[in-house]
């Protein structure tokens, strides 16, 4: 791993973060990207040498392209990409208008495709890989109340990496599944309205008692990148706990 060049986009908290860090520590160079700059400097000056700072806002074709060239001419080339940030809108599917839909899939689809996109011609000289973050929640059937809008967009998301393994052969392309992780995803949302669905969840069966903690994920990305061969998707849930010593319920 050592001397590896890496983009990391949505670095300035959570899973992206966390991964940021770990891949400093294994020796890699990594661009830690987002549009949060006050955070992103922060991160990558806490994650220590061989890491830069990059702005990126996802939604913005432009600004994902900058964020590419930059991180490739400070470390000419690059060897990864990890795209992690995603977006959840917690409502009915019958109460979500086109602006929000726009909004969920801007950033959980159309973003990762532009950062493959603007990545991809470096990632063939390399022969490099493609981590993108989906959810476990795909697997659930049917979807968690008021989750379904998030889990079209990271089915389609899985089908987007499988689209672009068919056409790249030479660049390994990963889904991430993620279970319930403590990060900031939802932290917009109604505190009320989202403790009465998450609970719901609950009751229903489908989450462990206990989330996990982004550096868990951060893991598997880890392990993905140092294998010489392509990993399509990893799962990754919480192992059951419901001692509060184990990592802690949130709700």
């Amino acid at each position: 791993m050592r001397g590896r060049r890496i983009l990391v986009i949505g670095a300035s908290s959570g899973v992206g973060r966390a991964t940021g860090d770990a891949l400093v520590a294994e020796g890699c160079r990594v661009a830690f990207a987002s549009r949060r700059v006050d955070r992103l400097e922060e991160a990558a000056r806490s994650a220590g040498e061989g890491s830069i700072a990059v702005s990126c806002d996802v939604e913005d074709q432009d600004s994902i392209e900058a964020a590419v060239e930059q991180t490739v001419a400070a470390f000419g080339g690059l060897d990864a990409l990890v795209y992690a940030p995603g977006i959840g809108i917690f409502e009915r599917l019958e109460k979500i208008d086109a602006k929000d839909w726009r909004r969920l899939l801007d950033t959980n689809l159309v973003g990762p495709t532009l950062a493959i996109r603007a990545a991809i011609p470096h990632l063939e000289q390399s022969g490099g890989k493609v981590v993108l973050i989906s959810s476990i929640s795909i697997d659930d059937s049917p979807p968690r109340w008021m989750n379904g809008a998030y889990v079209v967009s990271k089915v389609a998301l899985e089908s987007l990496a499988q689209a672009w393994q068919g056409e790249h052969h030479g660049v390994g392309f990963t889904t991430i599944a993620m279970g319930d992780t403590v990060t900031e995803f939802g932290q917009d949302s109604d505190f009320a309205r989202i403790g009465e669905m998450v609970q719901r969840w609950v009751d229903e069966g489908y989450m462990y008692g206990r989330a996990m903690q982004p550096e868990s994920v951060a893991e598997q990305i880890v392990s993905v990148l140092r294998s010489r061969e392509t990993v399509r998707r990893v799962a990754i849930t919480p192992r059951y706990s419901d001692d509060p010593r184990d990592g802690g319920g949130y709700w």
